[in-house]
């Protein structure tokens, strides 16, 4: 079937379907075990429309719409240290994602991304295996597809030493070139003197938890995926990823659980899992992704979650929690999915992502010695592509509020098509429905989000577009 004649057909069911393919199902999504009908939510999701709304009458829009996102000291408390982190999404091959068409992508990004900053973490969604071809995903999907990146493309992440520097490697396709694949990929990774967590050479590897120092203050990182995509993980060797079926509501946390205790062990003050979960081109984490990751936070006593694997922006959580381990109420962050950030979808929304930036202080409150967030900050861009001969001639990040601020006053850096406004139309609504933040508030005032997509059109500079 063509991928024309694939469009229609979902996009039929669509209609077929109505309100069922209008707000999240309750799925596990695992693509080695789906259920009747999965595949074809999945590919309607995929090829005609992204779902936006959260499960029918479960109230997890109103949820996500009262967080407040602001954080702050509390009152007498001693500075003795402070350790900021940066986080992006995902990490996806391309064909048309090559050096040459990717060598201003950071122009826009990079001072929020990898300035001063003393670890800059993404999700490394594809084997770098150069002793094998490379593999992107093919524009018409009737099976999982197979991943392998480029050298080239790597060395753009990390964008000559001051890029990033630490990634996490436990997800769906980190087994698609096989044992070998992963461990070229590892070896790769220490090569360029990078640290990853979430795939391993050895049990000794696994159990060695990552920890970055800054100012006295101690990060600790783990990483788990909740699918290998049908993938099987050679006999005797489950040390290879970490594997936990985190969409799964009665799962068990137990490797969770070890890795965190070896982490407060060698004196991690702050524990972050990556995780690779929830549902794809869906805006909002379903009921049981959310209670999940408040199970990984109360179980665990793991300190801040950042998701990936939707390819799409989700909410932040900020969530009050007695850890299991320490005895005392923490606030924790859970940043569902961060949403693509090197990824060649044709999919509307995903081509929004946000980056975050996320503080921690470390101090003397009430003469004990904490760790706590003292402050996060949210930076949206929109992946913008530009075409010549229908192929790309640039793709790079933009950052996304100044974009709009710069559409509002008719000082438009690039020549864009009517289609591409109306998707920055679109995504910026989306943006605010999904992300409430002090930084945002501040700047929402500056923008005009809320009139249709044709009087948008309408008050466009039109000589400008084409």
């Amino acid at each position: 079937m063509s991928l024309a004649a694939e469009k229609l057909k979902y996009r039929l069911l669509g209609v077929i379907k109505g309100d069922t393919y209008r707000y999240s199902q309750n799925v596990q999504g695992d693509f080695s075990n789906l259920q009747p009908g999965e595949f074809d939510w999945w590919k309607y999701k995929y090829y005609i429309k992204q779902i936006e709304r959260a499960e029918k009458g479960s109230q997890i829009e109103d949820y996500f719409k009262k967080q407040d996102l602001t954080f702050s000291l509390p009152e007498a408390f001693e500075i003795t240290g402070k350790f900021t982190l940066t986080a992006g999404g995902d990490l996806l091959s391309g064909d048309q994602l090559t050096p040459e068409t990717t060598e201003h992508f950071w122009d826009e990004v990079e001072d929020f991304y990898f300035d001063g900053v003393d670890s800059i973490y993404a999700n490394l969604e594809t084997p770098i295996a150069s002793s094998k071809p490379v593999q992107n995903a093919p524009r018409s999907v009737n099976s999982t597809p197979e991943l392998n990146g480029t050298l080239g493309m790597f060395e753009r992440y990390l964008h000559d030493g001051r890029g990033i520097n630490f990634f996490s490697t436990a997800n769906n396709h980190c087994l698609n070139q096989g044992e070998s694949g992963l461990i070229e990929t590892l070896e790769l990774i220490d090569k360029k003197g990078c640290k990853q967590v979430g795939t391993a050479r050895s049990i000794e590897e696994q159990r060695d938890i990552p920890i970055i120092e800054k100012q006295g203050v101690r990060v600790a990182y783990l990483a788990y995926t909740f699918t290998l995509n049908g993938d099987q993980v050679p006999e005797g060797k489950p040390y290879l990823v970490n594997h936990v079926k985190l969409n799964n509501p009665g799962e068990k946390l137990d490797l969770v659980k070890e890795h965190v205790q070896i982490a407060r062990e060698k004196n991690a003050d702050i524990v972050v899992a990556c995780l690779h979960w929830s549902l794809e081109f869906e805006s909002y984490p379903i009921q049981n992704i959310i209670d999940m990751g408040h199970r990984v936070l109360e179980e665990c006593g793991v300190d801040i979650i950042i998701g990936n694997h939707a390819h799409v922006v989700q909410p932040i959580e900020k969530y009050s929690f007695i850890d299991p381990i320490q005895g005392v109420r923490k606030t924790g962050l859970i940043a569902y999915s961060l949403g693509n950030l090197v990824g060649d979808f044709n999919t509307l929304n995903a081509l929004l992502g946000i980056l975050i930036k996320i503080e921690l202080t470390k101090g003397i409150h009430k003469e004990k010695e904490v760790t706590v967030i003292s402050d996060l900050k949210v930076f949206p861009y929109y992946i913008f592509k530009q075409y010549e001969k229908g192929k790309y001639k640039e793709i790079k990040l933009l950052d996304f509020i100044k974009l709009i601020n710069n559409i509002e006053k008719g000082q438009l850096p690039y020549v864009f098509t009517k289609k591409q406004f109306k998707e920055i139309a679109h995504l910026k609504r989306l943006f605010l429905r999904l992300i409430f933040t002090e930084q945002v508030f501040l700047k929402r005032k500056n923008l005009k989000l809320f009139y249709s997509n044709k009087e948008y059109i309408r008050r466009l500079p039109l000589n400008k577009v084409r």
